[in-house]
This record gives C-alpha cells, structure tokens and sequence, in this order.
C-alpha cells in the first residue's frame, strides 16, 4: 500500500519510474475535477479508470476487498472518506473471489489501518492489500473518485 498526496510528487517520486504508474497518475493529474462518471481506458484492459462518486457509510456497514489481477489507484477528488486497510492474509473470505470483478469481499472485522482520503490524496493497493472504502470520516457524507486499475503484470507481479 502507498499513500500520496497528487501536490507532494516528492513523495511518490520513486513511483513514477514505472511507466504504468507513471501513466496513471498523468491522467489523474490532466483530468478535470468535473470529469463525467464512467469507466475510460487508458491501455485496453490493462490500465482504466472508473470515475464514480457514492455516500459514505458506518464502518460497520462496508465491506473489506482485494483484488488479484489488478492494482488499483483511489484518488479522492471531491468529499472524503475513510478507507481501512488490512492484510488480506489476516482476514476470512466472505464468498467466493469472483474473477469476472476480480474481486474478493472478506468478513467483517474491526480494525486495521485507517487512512482519511481527502481531495488530491491517492492510495495504491496490491493484491495483498484488503481495504474497506466507503466508510464515513466523521465529515462528509459523500466522496467523489476515480479508481485507476493496473493489471499486476504489468509491474511485474
């Protein structure tokens, strides 16, 4: 997992010699703040983006996810929300992993790690990474976002 800030490239300035992340982030940062919803492919099936928005949520309401085929990039660009960040090995499956999403839900669990995502605030997840996105920071009751997906071979993994 890495957490950055889209106005401090000093401190994700490593990341960018990985053309795929390097891709991504130049289309967050040339996007518009008033991009339409909808999912936009910057390489095929091996680098999108899903620009959405939803109201936030208890903790106790959302739901742990991980992925295995893609990486993604969460960029808050208006509102907020907290998401929480766990092991994926730490947790149980909750279902089966449903390769069609690539996606992987867990049993609910307190705790992990807590990152508040507020506009211009990135976060990268691995496939080793669960997160919980969705839940309420105690400030906004909505987020607007994109989530840039990365197909892990390209980096390697």
């Amino acid at each position: 997992m890495f957490f950055g800030h889209l106005q401090s490239p000093e401190t994700y300035a490593s990341l960018v010699r990985h053309e795929p992340l390097l891709r991504a982030l130049a289309w967050i940062k040339n996007t518009p703040k008033d991009h339409p919803p909808g999912i936009y492919e910057i390489e095929g099936e091996d680098i999108f983006v899903n620009v959405h928005g939803y109201d936030t949520w208890p903790a106790e309401q959302c739901r742990f996810e991980s992925h295995r085929k893609y990486i993604d990039i969460q960029y808050c660009i208006e509102g907020g929300e907290q998401i929480d960040l766990q092991w994926a090995s730490r947790l149980e499956p909750d279902g089966e992993f449903d390769p069609s999403k690539d996606l992987q839900f867990y049993q609910h669990q307190a705790g992990g790690t807590t990152l508040r995502m507020t506009p211009g605030d990135f976060a990268i997840f691995f496939p080793e990474d669960a997160h919980r996105p969705k839940v309420h920071d105690g400030e906004n009751s909505s987020v607007r976002k994109l989530v840039v997906k990365i197909n892990c071979a390209l980096l390697g993994q």
